[in-house]
């Protein structure tokens, strides 16, 4: 059996699985189960390996496209602890010993995935698998090894490697904009370097809109029950037919580990990141100036709309304030197109080039405007700076609202910055520092603010040990970090 006509048997796999499972039943307790018995009957057995043969099919056709994506980083080694230097002075019978010689220096090794997309050696994977190393190494199931050029988009958490090598299996791309709820979905990779591991799940939601409450590193996502381990970062998640719908990028998970919620980055905003990175280098993006939110029915009623974005802050110097948008405008078109959403709103305004004037139409006091104004370029450090540069620490954080501080169990006057993600193996995770935990102090500097927080981590350098006081439910704690 074909893929396709694989997937015209969605609906009787529920029934084939029941089915078994009651036969087995019956055979077990009134007939007895002899060994080398058949459990189900050769009908059942033959439409249950033409199903198995349709993912075997996408293990085996896109396992060629799929490679691990090794990164090296030199890093300052971290010095002996105070007092043991005098500890490791003298030797056996009280002798002096030799001048103990600690490296200066030491290399770290990581390990991702990535996924083959033209057949000339460019390679998806994510930013934060191959961000900051000082070598990348590729290497392709057959064993062979390339070093890596690398480009980086880290907006999208997207970077294109290229390796010196022609006529490889490239994977295809799909169309993510159809991709729906409930569909199959494969994710394929490298977890813990053990290469073209596949795992089976759905399509769990696809998430567009833009809430200043969501966890996601990400504005757009593909949710997936498939099981995305540490080290699958950067694989491809695929459809029944093999085709890559999204590139996986993260789980949610106080502990690190899966727990059936892994999110991929949409194949269209991957397409269109490859074709800038390869075309000039870098993804050049129009930028307005604003943070924005989806709207609530109560509050579209309010302002009088039924949809758009609402902008809920202005960037001084920005286009934006240039052009007359205010706090409490409701976007609704970009350059005649409408708005429905902040990502809506996003999207449409980087896709048009900077330096471009474009019209935006905005809903102020219940009636529309029309303002003209000349988009500015994206910066490429936006997300560090929207999201807090913790990346150095091993984790991200974002502003903590009072509604949020409800949900994770703080005093809402609580001030601080929330911990939404922690890196396993990082400095933040190695020094017990959890999703959901307040930061409110880093040694003596009060943090109310991710931009409080950024200026707090600035100055911190590889081998610096911090003095972190978070706020952790009901209770504060005082954490020792120290940077690798």
């Amino acid at each position: 059996m074909t893929l396709k006509a694989a997937r015209g048997q969605y609906g009787l796999i529920a029934l084939i699985l029941l089915s078994v499972a009651l036969g087995f039943s019956l055979a077990l307790n009134f007939t007895g189960h002899r060994s080398g018995d058949a459990i189900a009957g050769p009908a059942d057995l033959a439409l249950m390996r033409d199903w198995q043969n349709g993912f075997v099919g996408i293990a085996e056709k896109l396992g060629p496209s799929v490679v691990q994506i090794i990164s090296e980083k030199t890093v300052e080694a971290r010095p002996m602890m105070p007092g043991f230097e005098d500890f490791f002075d003298f030797g056996p019978f009280n002798m002096p010993r030799m001048p103990r010689q600690q490296p200066e220096k030491q290399t770290q090794r990581a390990s991702g995935s990535g996924v083959i997309v033209r057949s000339d050696g460019y390679i998806l994977t994510n930013n934060h698998v191959v961000a900051g190393a000082d070598r990348v190494d590729v290497k392709l199931i057959d064993g062979r090894e390339f070093k890596g050029n690398v480009l980086l988009d880290p907006v999208t958490d997207l970077a294109l490697v290229k390796i010196d090598a022609s006529n490889l299996p490239a994977a295809q791309l799909a169309d993510s904009d159809k991709v729906k709820v409930g569909q199959w979905a494969v994710a394929v990779g490298n977890p813990f370097g053990l290469r073209n591991t596949v795992t089976v799940g759905v399509v769990s939601a696809v998430r567009k809109e833009v809430d200043p409450e969501d966890p996601l590193p990400y504005a757009e996502v593909i949710q997936t029950d498939a099981s995305i381990n540490f080290g699958n970062s950067g694989g491809p998640l695929v459809d029944i037919e093999g085709r890559v719908i999204g590139i996986n990028g993260a789980i949610y998970s106080s502990s690190g580990g899966n727990v059936g919620i892994g999110f991929a980055i949409p194949s269209n905003t991957a397409k269109y990141v490859m074709d800038q990175l390869i075309e000039k280098g870098k993804v050049i993006r129009g930028y307005l100036g604003v943070e924005m939110r989806d709207l609530t029915p109560t509050m579209a009623k309010k302002l009088g709309v039924t949809e758009g974005a609402l902008v809920t802050n202005v960037s001084e110097g920005s286009a934006a304030e240039k052009g007359g948008i205010q706090v409490k405008d409701v976007v609704i078109r970009v350059s005649g197109k409408p708005v429905a959403n902040g990502a809506q709103l996003r999207r449409a305004v980087e896709s048009i080039a900077p330096g471009k004037s474009v019209e935006v139409v905005v809903v102020r006091d219940k009636k529309e405007k029309s303002l003209t104004l000349t988009l500015d370029e994206r910066p490429t450090d936006l997300q560090a700076a929207a999201q807090g540069d913790g990346s150095k620490l091993g984790l991200s954080v974002k502003p903590l609202t009072e509604e949020l501080a409800r949900q994770i169990g703080v005093d809402p006057g609580t001030e601080g910055v929330v911990v939404y993600k922690v890196e396993p193996g990082s400095a933040a995770n190695r020094a017990n520092i959890q999703v959901n935990d307040v930061i409110m102090e880093i040694d003596d500097a009060p943090v109310t603010s991710v931009a409080s927080f950024t200026k707090a981590v600035k100055d911190l350098k590889s081998g610096d040990t911090a003095i972190v006081v978070v706020q952790r439910k009901n209770r504060s704690v005082i954490l020792e970090l120290t940077l690798d």
